[in-house]
């Protein structure tokens, strides 16, 4: 039997992804099957393309609810008061400053996996991610491998707060 693990996340972002889905809910899928009743509307189904559009886009707003359902059931909030509590190790909430081999440095700050992208010139990371299980349970002064534009580079941690 497979263990399901719980992925982590950060109370704000948890929010979001509540919000994202309220608005699904609420506000997307209600105007989708207004279009949806409007196009059965006009006759004739075979034919009718504002029907089959809204009938895809039903389809997609309840694939994007049941994803984020099984997402936010399946998510642990982290508790930022005890975020660092491996002090100068990378794990969840820790932004860790890095350097690749021509010098060229980047901040990482690790975060759940509804949470990525690029914010504030910071590449925000989950550990599920290459990048973070590169990272993952090292220290300042540490050098990893990585794989960057599909070839393998050595990265030097610099710092982890």
């Amino acid at each position: 039997m497979v263990k399901n693990v719980k992925k982590q996340i950060s109370k704000a972002g948890y929010e979001k992804l509540l919000e994202e889905l309220n608005e699904l809910k609420k506000v997307t899928l209600p105007q989708v099957l207004e279009r949806l009743t409007e196009a059965k509307a006009l006759g004739d189904l075979s034919e009718n393309f504002e029907y089959k559009t809204a009938l895809e886009d039903k389809d997609l707003v309840n694939s994007k609810i049941a994803d984020l359902e099984e997402l936010i059931e399946n998510v642990e909030i982290v508790d930022e008061k005890t975020l660092g509590s491996n002090k100068g190790t990378v794990e969840y909430g820790s932004v860790v400053e890095v350097e690749l081999e021509g010098g060229k440095k980047y901040t990482i700050e690790i975060v759940g996996t509804s949470e990525i992208g690029i914010e504030d010139d910071k590449l925000k990371v989950s550990l599920e991610s290459p990048v973070g299980a590169a990272i993952r349970g090292k220290k300042a002064g540490n050098t990893v491998m990585m794989r960057i534009a599909n070839e393998k580079q050595e990265v030097k941690i610099l710092s982890v707060k």
